[in-house]
């Protein structure tokens, strides 16, 4: 024993009367709502020993055991010494210190709820306290070496002590141990009844002030409890003394997604000063500090100055809180849930500064977790609903939208007004972030900034696809992209700007054919009513008028014809009629007289197709025009229907000519040939036929056998002539029976006979 009881009762005596034991209850051991607040009072006072204790290397834990009779309180820190028995006994809190944990003083005071005479043993003290203050030498009780036991013998007119205190132990849980740096493990046992244990491992220590530790426990019948914390400390001095910190600590899940730590906002988080108070912090983490406390100790006074200093430093532990988990991918939208999000919880509270400073920090540092994987502060992000529109504008793309001096970022995508209401209300009406909309985006498209995209545009076309409603408002914007990467409305007017992309090429402006290649993407423009453009209005509109101006190029030629024939192929009668009508009143048909002359362009009508036959009997006539067959493009059968459709012929062509004979001559003629209902009042129109006259002034000039073949292949000619006349003029004389019974049927040698005697002459 190295402290006299007798003469410190003596001095307590004088110094608190004989008189405290009767108001001693009401002033000290009453003061606290719940009874049970001795067991944290006695938590308190072992971190402090423990921190004492230099050098030790056994258990840090403390242990409750609770028979019928007694509370036992074991554990190994610092043992007493004469400061501590003083403090122990006395009513001052002996600290002298901001917070009154460490020391033994007021708090101790707690136990009395449930005694009338603590005992303490420890190292060489050996004492029970009467009347809060007055020591007595007992007898030691068996210990450990080094161990401190406080023994607190329950009062046998209270049967409600031990159910209270078995209750206060179930109350304990993990989260105890949250703060306490020095103690371990808490265990507590119940004589025949339930038992607890508590304990967590050595922290990892990712900063100097930042921790990682898990706290594990269990009571019996109930499940395992394992959680993992990130705490976050602060120094706090006053007079250059070191009186503890303040702290900041989140719920870590063990892995997310991944493998990925995620922090998880609490339910509650009562204000802590190393044990929870009775004020609310309505934040999702946990916040500790040496307040300054009321005389319940379960209070924290908002008005006090020395709490509201710890208040902004508290505040300032957050940000860099913030700036720490940011920094590791750890601040997502669960992260934010846990921060101050109301303001008439905080507004005029003592942790305002906490609110205000978070809303400052946000507002102008790269905070917010963003839809990238990135951050950015609240004046360079933006909220949307759907993930398509975060999708479809990236950060450059959404500044230039906004005409922003700065990359604009999407906010994540866990923020919704469904799945995080609180932080999204927050974070638009006390950060002022703007959610985008299909509505208030798409209209802000211009053609120079559509124009500057790539051929991504196809995600815009998809995108537009699936909102039709949205397409009706901004069909007058230039969305359609064309093959040079221009971009103009679908139609101005009423009349297509564009035209969808066809198999053959056009001189229409037409989509940009990678871009339809995407059947989204093609959906959306056929959407717009936009269609392949009419190959015969392209061909007439785009494709003559450089030949009928006679300034073609001549290396686009075979696409050309390719465009033609395309347009020639419609299944449009009309449409039909209409090219060839243009056709024919256009040079663009490659022919060569015989010989090497060069080839010309020559209308249709002027030429003759590139039959063997024929280009043996013109061959050195002059002025005769044959389709230049050595063009690949002027070969095959198709080429040959679209000439002949054209006016070109695959025979010898009558020409309308002027005759020199008389009305007379010709009525004499009609009437020697049989058309006896000829009358001089019906017009007569004389033909020769092209190359004729040519040929035969030639003929004479020529080889004998020469001449002789070159005849022959004039008459050969001149049948299938007289068989194509045949069929003409037999198509009319049907049509012409029909609306007239003046004209006599015509035999086939009544037109053979008439087409030889037409032509003898001339061949003679």
């Amino acid at each position: 024993m190295s402290v006299d009881y007798e003469r410190l009762r003596a001095e307590n005596v004088v110094r608190y009367g004989t008189d405290i034991g009767r108001i001693g209850g009401m002033l000290l051991a009453n003061r606290y709502d719940k009874r049970t607040h001795f067991i944290y009072e006695l938590l308190q006072n072992t971190e402090d020993a423990l921190r004492r204790r230099q050098g030790w290397n056994g258990s840090k834990g403390v242990a409750f055991h609770l028979s019928a009779t007694e509370l036992r309180i074991s554990h190994y820190g610092q043992a007493f010494d004469e400061p501590d028995v003083r403090g122990v006994c006395g009513i001052d809190e002996s600290t002298k210190d901001i917070t009154s944990i460490g020391r033994f003083g007021i708090g101790f005071k707690s136990v009395y709820a449930f005694t009338d005479r603590p005992e303490i043993h420890s190292g060489e003290e050996a004492f029970a306290i009467e009347n809060y203050v007055w020591p007595l030498a007992v007898p030691p009780r068996d210990r450990q070496p080094g161990q401190t036991m406080i023994v607190l013998p329950l009062d046998e007119d209270d049967p409600d002590a031990r159910a209270e205190i078995i209750e206060g132990f179930q109350n304990l849980g993990a989260q105890t141990l949250l703060f306490l740096r020095h103690v371990k493990e808490i265990s507590w046992t119940v004589e025949g009844g339930p038992s607890g244990l508590y304990f967590r491992d050595d922290p990892t220590w990712h900063d100097p002030h930042v921790r990682e530790l898990a706290l594990m426990g269990q009571q019996e019948g109930e499940p395992e409890v394992e959680e993992r914390w990130l705490v976050f400390s602060r120094e706090i001095h006053n007079e250059e003394k070191l009186v503890g910190y303040v702290e900041v600590a989140f719920s870590v899940s063990a892995a997310g997604k991944d493998g990925k730590k995620v922090i998880q906002p609490l339910a509650e988080s009562p204000l802590a000063v190393f044990f929870p108070t009775v004020l609310p912090t309505h934040v999702g983490f946990l916040i500790q500090g040496p307040y300054r406390t009321t005389p319940s100790r379960d209070n924290v006074p908002p008005n006090d100055r020395w709490n509201k200093r710890l208040a902004r430093e508290t505040s300032g532990l957050l940000i860099e809180a913030l700036r720490w988990l940011s920094g590791r991918q750890l601040l997502d939208a669960g992260a934010l849930r846990c921060l101050p999000l109301e303001r008439m919880k905080f507004s005029g509270g003592l942790l305002a500064p906490v609110f205000d400073r978070v809303v400052s920090a946000l507002k102008s540092e790269a905070l917010l977790p963003c839809s990238d994987g990135g951050y950015a502060s609240a004046a360079n992000v933006r909220l949307s609903r759907t993930q398509d529109l975060r999708d479809l504008f990236q950060a450059d793309q959404l500044a230039l939208l906004l005409e922003a001096k700065a990359p604009v970022k999407w906010l994540s995508a866990d923020i919704t007004a469904d799945r995080t209401p609180a932080l999204r209300q927050y974070l638009i009406h006390e950060l002022g972030l703007s959610e985008q909309t299909p509505e208030s985006l798409l209209p802000r498209l211009t053609k120079s900034f559509l124009e500057a995209q790539s051929d991504g545009i196809v995600q815009l076309y998809e995108f537009l696809s699936n909102v039709p409603a949205v397409l009706a408002r901004v069909d007058h914007l230039p969305l359609v992209r064309l093959e040079d990467g221009t971009h103009v409305t679908a139609f101005i007017l009423g009349q297509p700007q564009a035209f969808l992309p066809a198999n053959t090429e056009t001189e229409f402006p037409t989509v940009r054919r990678s871009v339809c290649a995407q059947p989204k993407a093609k959906k959306f423009l056929q959407s717009l009513n936009l269609t392949e453009p009419d190959p015969v209005d392209d061909v007439i509109r785009n494709l003559l008028p450089k030949y009928r101006a006679r300034r073609p190029s001549l290396e686009s030629y075979a696409a050309d014809i390719a465009r033609i024939l395309h347009a020639f192929r419609t299944d449009s009668t009309a449409q039909r009629e209409k090219l060839i009508s243009s056709l024919k009143m256009t040079c663009f048909v490659l022919a060569k007289e015989a010989g090497d002359s060069p080839s010309a362009l020559q209308y249709p009508d002027h030429v003759y197709l590139a039959a063997a036959r024929l280009k043996e009997l013109f061959a050195g006539v002059p002025g005769i025009r044959i389709v230049d067959d050595s063009q690949e493009c002027l070969r095959g059968e198709d080429v040959r229907e679209l000439l002949e459709a054209c006016g070109a012929t695959r025979y010898i062509y009558p020409v309308k000519i002027d005759s020199d004979l008389s009305e007379v001559e010709k009525y004499q003629l009609r009437l020697e040939r049989g058309y006896v209902n000829a009358t001089q009042e019906r017009a007569a129109e004389d033909y020769g036929l092209r190359g004729l006259s040519a040929l035969i002034r030639r003929l004479p000039a020529l080889p004998r056998e020469e001449r002789a073949a070159k005849a022959r292949l004039l008459w050969e000619a001149l049948i299938e002539l007289g068989r194509v006349l045949i069929n003409r003029l037999s198509r009319v004389r049907f049509r012409a029976n029909r609306t007239s019974s003046q004209y006599r049927r015509m035999t086939e040698s009544d037109v053979v006979d008439g087409a030889r005697s037409r032509h003898r002459g001339a061949i003679e």
